[in-house]
């Protein structure tokens, strides 16, 4: 995502619109925001009825996403909800909040330290490495639909324990979750509840399946937890793979596809990361889920009128946190609209930084993210992605769609 300076005043930047997404300068619109109207209010259809109170400060977005008293994910983490609209993490405990979200979240993060994850970084590297061998003989792919869609879809997916025969469908099922206003998946956002509620029932199915014949996978053990000495119901077991399921694809996707075109746009970068790429890994790794961005925003709901920097924000008001912008906050950043592989300190926000709903994924996307690039450019050092990104329409996850690139003759 190139930044583009904007033109726009701030009375014309509606962040609401999903067409703001697919302009140029719409980091460019943040930039603005940033410097002047910290918290600003958005209205449009895209967003609901009700509309919503930007919040784009890397400080303000850490206040309020702390602040878990006054701002409630209880009615929902996406601008567009309203409540009681079906969504595929309605009941999880993404839209959580302490004390309960702390017992809902012990249950299964085990299964994603960094000690559980070693045990099957040899799968997926294996997993790599296949996708990497269907690549071989190529000389133009879509490095969506050639790697960055199957590597995080088949390890999250064999995480979960959903079939490989049914790895498509969930996909689709995600990408309709997060995507249905895009032409490709219906052009029609009511699509995201459908989608929602399907991705949820597919989740009770497999709880049940596990419950009677359990094996390693995280769905197992989830269908033998206990929260408050209870099993966990069947309904819940559907919001915890509605949850994980439909997060875990699509936003290790959007880190690939934006770090290969983050190389293109800094091709110093990328000659400096072949020098030592073991050794640039980590880093590299964490720039690019900096740069993806790969959760553009998340929503909160106001429990009570507040004051929020100078601006009376009444109870039930949406009040919209946008991590894209936090990313490349030039308080926080030198020279944020960089690519830049040696950043040190690099405390993006891209998980949510800290908090009781710092991403419980992040373990697994870094993983995939430096064992995929570290591979890729060892097999391919003269990839290079031949266009620019191709994003689908949204505002909530980074989708890529489409990524031409060469492969090059060194294999």
């Amino acid at each position: 995502m190139q930044f583009v300076e904007s033109f726009l005043p701030v009375s014309e930047i509606n962040l609401a619109s999903l067409d703001t997404f697919e302009r140029d300068d719409f980091l460019g619109c943040f930039a603005t925001l940033r410097k002047e109207a910290p918290i600003s209010w958005h209205q449009h259809p895209d967003s609901g009825s009700k509309g919503f109170w930007a919040v784009v400060r890397y400080q303000d977005i850490l206040d309020v996403i702390l602040d878990t008293e006054s701002f409630s994910s209880r009615d929902g983490i996406q601008a567009m909800f309203e409540d009681g609209v079906p969504r595929a993490s309605q009941n999880s405990m993404l839209e959580m909040d302490p004390p309960e979200h702390s017992k809902y979240r012990k249950v299964v993060s085990p299964e994603f330290t960094p000690r559980a994850l070693s045990k099957i970084e040899s799968s997926i590297q294996a997993r790599i490495d296949a996708l990497l061998d269907k690549m071989a003989g190529k000389s133009d792919i879509d490095f969506v639909q050639d790697f960055a869609t199957g590597l995080p879809m088949s390890v999250f997916f064999d995480l979960m324990g959903v079939s490989e025969t049914d790895h498509e469908r969930m996909l689709h099922l995600a990408d309709r979750t997060f995507f249905s206003a895009d032409p490709r998946f219906g052009g029609d956002q009511a699509g995201a509840a459908e989608a929602g509620r399907e991705f949820q029932a597919y989740g009770r199915w497999l709880g049940e399946q596990r419950r009677e014949e359990p094996t390693d996978d995280v769905m197992s053990v989830l269908a033998h937890s206990e929260i408050d000495g209870a099993p966990l119901t069947i309904d819940e077991l559907g919001a915890f793979f509605g949850l994980l399921g439909s997060a875990g694809a699509d936003t290790t996707r959007s880190s690939l596809v934006n770090g290969l075109d983050a190389l293109r746009l800094f091709p110093d970068q990328k000659t400096l990361w072949l020098q030592d790429i073991d050794g640039h890994a980590a880093g590299a790794a964490d720039e690019i889920i900096r740069w993806a961005s790969s959760v553009f925003h998340m929503r909160r709901t106001a429990t009570r009128d507040v004051t929020l920097l100078g601006q009376e924000v009444k109870q039930g008001d949406k009040v919209v946190v946008w991590f894209v912008s936090g990313n490349r906050d030039e308080e926080v950043f030198d020279a944020p609209h960089r690519f830049d592989i040696t950043r040190s300190p690099n405390p993006h926000m891209s998980f949510g930084l800290r908090g009781p709903h710092f991403c419980l994924g992040a373990p697994l996307a870094r993983l995939q993210v430096r064992l995929a690039f570290s591979a890729l450019l060892k097999r391919f050092p003269d990839i290079e992605a031949i266009t620019p990104l191709q994003r689908l329409r949204g505002s909530f996850i980074n989708g890529p769609a489409s990524l031409p690139a060469r492969l090059g003759n060194r294999s």
